[in-house]
């Protein structure tokens, strides 16, 4: 499955998971913003940091977290 680091910023992505490797207590915090399955995303930038867009929020993520959050391209407008 694809990451977050595999699209270009402006993509709508929809969050399908996260990499098995990823620590529960983040795979806890990333939830609690809001960032679980079926969740629409705008991917805004990789550097220097990757921001993204959920709901009413923008996170920026450092690149190890950026690259353990599964996604696919929205079909959605």
């Amino acid at each position: 499955m694809l990451t977050l680091r595999d699209f270009a910023p402006d993509t709508k992505l929809v969050v399908r998971g996260f990499d098995s490797n990823l620590a529960l207590d983040l795979r806890g915090h990333l939830s609690a913003w809001g960032l679980t399955p079926g969740t629409l995303i705008t991917l805004l930038a990789h550097h220097p940091v990757t921001r993204i867009a959920v709901e009413h929020a923008e996170l920026a993520l450092e690149d190890v977290i950026a690259r353990a959050i599964l996604v696919e391209e929205s079909h959605h407008t």
